[in-house]
């Protein structure tokens, strides 16, 4: 097992609180079981999530406790937001194996991995393509000339390591991260009969009751760069039961609602 220390800090209106950047956003459905139990039993009964593919626990009243029970989560946690397209699996696969390369390598910018013809989030230091034939390309950045020639995992985590050493916080670069992400039915990406659920949350707040729920539907689950939910691969019939069980319960589904931007 991967020994996991969360970024911890401390916030004036909450107290202690620790951040966790999943690879990609990437996280299966137990992992939502477990952050739930840790907001219940030792944060404030509620798990946070917000731009960058953040995942936040606040008011932490047992730092020790915590970090035990974080230990059985199986999202792969990086030191650095990096972001990859949601509806991609192939971005997101990409994300997980340069974070397996960066190792512990801590701070910097967010890294994203975009796939071939997504749009990007325009909140990158460093960008990496992926080719039609799968090829990885780090592209042109405010670091100067990147390297033409195709990459690997590990040659793409040697560039972002040393990117790392001259480019500004990601946090910088929040407003680029302000629309609401994908939101609602979204099965243009996928075979027939299959859909992936896109949702916000307002205010990014998920009790802990609820995160427990959507742990319980047993599918991946991705936290996007805007902060918001994708429910994977579900079959249309089952899609609208989630719609209906989780819709009353905070999770925004359309791309309209007022309360993707309320404060």
């Amino acid at each position: 097992m991967r020994m996991f220390t969360p970024a911890r800090f401390e916030d004036p209106q909450y107290g202690t609180c620790i951040r966790i950047h999943a690879a990609g956003g990437s996280t299966h459905a137990q992992d939502w079981v477990i952050l739930a139990q840790c907001a219940s039993d030792v944060a404030d009964g509620y798990v946070y999530i917000d731009r960058f593919s953040a995942i936040e626990l606040r008011g932490i009243k047992d730092a020790e406790a915590l970090n035990q029970q974080l230990q059985e989560l199986h999202l792969r946690a990086t030191a650095m937001p990096m972001l990859a397209s949601p509806l991609s699996a192939v971005a997101k696969q990409t994300a997980q194996d340069i974070a397996a390369e960066l190792g512990a390598v801590e701070g910097g910018p967010g890294l994203a991995v975009i796939a071939h013809n997504d749009v990007p989030t325009g909140a990158t230091a460093v960008s990496l393509s992926i080719d039609g034939d799968g090829a990885l390309r780090l592209e042109r950045s405010p670091l100067g000339d990147a390297p033409s020639a195709p990459l690997t995992p590990r040659a793409a985590a040697h560039h972002y390591a040393e990117a790392l050493q001259d480019t500004e916080s990601l946090e910088h670069n929040a407003s680029a991260l302000v629309e609401p992400g994908p939101i609602g039915w979204l099965d243009d990406h996928l075979p027939a009969g299959v859909v992936d659920l896109g949702a916000g949350v307002h205010r990014g707040a998920i009790p802990a009751e609820f995160a427990q729920l959507i742990g319980q539907l047993e599918v991946d689950i991705t936290v996007t760069p805007w902060g918001g939910l994708v429910f994977h691969n579900i079959a249309e019939g089952d899609a609208e039961v989630v719609l209906r069980v989780l819709a009353p319960r905070g999770f925004i589904f359309d791309i309209n609602s007022p309360l993707l931007r309320a404060e």
